[in-house]
């Protein structure tokens, strides 16, 4: 092709002088399935001395095996001014078998043609000298599973990922930055509230002491929690139709006695005591509940 001069990015078609096409009947299910065989399907084709990617789609009935070398196709992009970055997706002729059914002319001395179901380079010579070609509208053609430039070059990941993933990272770091950024400021409000605290209470600089403080008062804390815990959980069993007839609360346990309406919603009630750890004990449709706190 003669060389161009690009200011945005491209898609491009292979011509099959860069690639090697093996088309085979093998009874698999995915494509990636089929590019974990296509190395070994190559050997008795290709030379040793170049290092091959793949490519496999669906033809049909049939895989389409494609072997290409990205080195030789970026060093010939590079010959006719289309740098590797100006390259979005890179797709092969053969993925266009069934537009080219009928002779295009690519040049002034080849023409791209489907035969037998593979797409060919002809020389135009010998081609009928009267023969019209067809013209071909790429703005028409829909093809999909394309391969990336950056991934064919051994990268990790495609341009398009690497954006991606950037973006995602910057998010979470923003993120980190503004919640470590709040926790320092609440830590530091909380230092300053502890300070004043102990400036009001000189005696409690001592740390021994508020550790006994805290000793003292940390068993007294438990048993508040779990007595308003265990009321809250008691008030789920109570409606219109099981109603509190007695209450009781020490520092070891919580007891409670309720009324229901009817043997339906004593069970329900009873279902409901034994889903949070209460003992239940039955007196006709009353329901006598324990739990130790």
């Amino acid at each position: 092709m003669e060389p161009v001069t690009l200011n945005n990015s491209v898609d491009i078609i292979l011509t099959p002088q860069f690639y090697t096409l093996i088309r085979e009947d093998l009874e698999l299910k995915f494509a990636y399935q089929a590019k974990q065989i296509a190395p070994s399907l190559f050997d008795d084709y290709l030379n040793n001395v170049q290092e091959y990617q793949y490519h496999v789609n669906k033809c049909d009935t049939h895989w389409c095996f494609i072997a290409y070398n990205i080195d030789e196709i970026d060093t010939f992009l590079n010959s006719v001014g289309i740098e590797k970055h100006r390259v979005s997706k890179i797709y092969f002729a053969q993925q266009i078998a069934n537009v080219l059914k009928e002779p295009i002319l690519l040049n002034d001395r080849e023409v791209l043609q489907t035969i037998d179901e593979t797409v060919t380079l002809i020389p135009k010579r010998l081609m009928e000298p009267d023969l019209e070609y067809k013209s071909l509208n790429i703005e028409d053609l829909k093809i999909s599973n394309g391969v990336s430039m950056g991934a064919s070059l051994n990268s990790f990941v495609s341009l398009k990922e690497t954006i991606l993933l950037g973006s995602l990272l910057f998010t979470l770091g923003t993120a980190f930055i503004v919640e470590g950024t709040r926790t320092k400021s609440s830590i530091a409000s909380e230092n300053e509230r502890l300070g004043m605290l102990l400036d009001e209470n000189p005696k409690y600089t001592n740390s021994t002491l508020r550790k006994s403080v805290l000793e003292k008062y940390q068993p007294l804390d438990k048993i508040e929690r779990n007595k308003r815990q265990s009321l809250k959980d008691l008030s789920k069993f109570l409606s219109a139709n099981s109603q509190l007839k007695e209450l009781t609360i020490n520092d070891s346990k919580i007891e409670a006695t309720i009324a229901t309406a009817n043997e339906t919603i004593k069970k329900q009630v009873i279902e409901h005591t034994k889903a949070k750890n209460f003992k239940s004990i039955i007196t006709g449709l009353n329901v006598k509940v324990e739990k130790k706190i």
